[in-house]
Formats: structure tokens, sequence, C-alpha cells
């Protein structure tokens, strides 16, 4: 496990730097933006974007695949490093642009397949409840079939927190929709 944390952290790093020097490039501050970038170069670039998010996606599920041998613990090592490596991605932009300068603030999460929006406590929260599933799936690997009911409880919960995310308004973020969707993916992945 302290391969993929380490790991994790590192693929934190490398989005918060990669984000900052997009954004000083599309000439927009950190944090600033309610919208998509626009403009020529945003134009010239947007499939790249979108083309370096799926590639963090197949990276986190590469580096996953290799830390475990069965597939509770690759799901496992899935959720962990993808947790880390949002947890991690907000710290490094603390660090290096002084933002978020709070939970609440405000951010353009995801591109894929649409823009996902909400304040960054919304995908923290997700990316700790994925932290501890992803401790408790490698820590206790059972051969045997996943339980529907947690199976069924755990994605709905996450589809309807995607649809939360891409059915927000900024600046109005639905945490009604958003909080029982969150308790109902953590109830289901954590007895998974």
């Amino acid at each position: 496990m302290g391969a993929l944390f380490v790991y994790a952290l590192a693929m934190g790093l490398l989005e918060a730097v990669v984000v900052l020097y997009l954004r000083r490039l599309l000439g927009v501050g950190v944090g600033s933006v309610l919208a998509p970038p626009s403009g020529p170069l945003w134009a010239s670039i947007r499939g790249i974007e979108l083309t370096r998010e799926l590639a963090t996606v197949v990276m986190i599920l590469a580096v996953a695949w290799l830390g475990a041998r069965r597939w509770r613990g690759r799901f496992g090592a899935f959720a962990f490093v993808f947790g880390v490596w949002d947890l991690a991605y907000y710290v490094f932009l603390a660090v290096f642009a002084g933002w978020p300068s709070g939970p609440l603030d405000w951010d353009l999460l995801f591109l894929i397949p649409a823009p996902w929006w909400g304040p960054v406590l919304a995908p923290s929260l997700i990316a700790v409840v994925l932290v501890a599933a992803g401790v408790r799936l490698m820590a206790t690997p059972r051969r045997g079939r996943v339980g529907w009911l947690p199976a069924v409880t755990a994605v709905t919960g996450g589809v309807l927190l995607v649809g939360t995310f891409l059915l927000t308004t900024p600046p109005h973020f639905v945490w009604a929709a958003y909080v029982p969707s969150l308790l109902l993916f953590a109830a289901g992945l954590l007895r998974w």
C-alpha cells in the first residue's frame, strides 16, 4: 500500500502543476473561473485536455491492476489511489497557489462527459470514502462474489453523485441531493 500511496501523491502533485500551467497559459486565475475556459487557445487544446483527464484515469486503473492480484484488491487499489490523488491535488494547489482558501471554494472538477461543478468539499468527501473503502478492500481480500445489496447501493449512490455534479449550476450546489447520494455510496462501498 505504501507504493500506491507514493504513486497517488506524485500524481496529485503532477495534476496540480499541470492545472496551474494550463490556467496561466489560458490567463485564468486559480479558482476564479466558474465556466470552462474559452478562447482560441482553449479551443486548440480542449481535445488534449479531455485526453489528459482520460489518461489520468487509465493510469490509476493500470497501477491498481498491478497493485493487487484479485478483483476486490484491484478495485480497492483503484479507490485508494483515486482518493489519495484527489486529496493530494487540492493540498498541492493550496501549497503552490494558496487555493483553495476554504472547503467551499468552487471548482471545475472534471470535463468528461460534460463539466462537473462543485465546492472542493464535495469531491474531497468522496475521496475520503474512496480511501477508507480502498484500505478496507485491500486489507481484507476475500474470495467470492460481492453481495448484490452493497453493490446496488454503491452503484446507485455513485450514479446519483455524478448526476449531482453534472446538474449543478454554479454557484448553487445541490447539497440536498449530494448528501444522501454520498451516504448511499459510502454505505454500499464500505460493505463490499
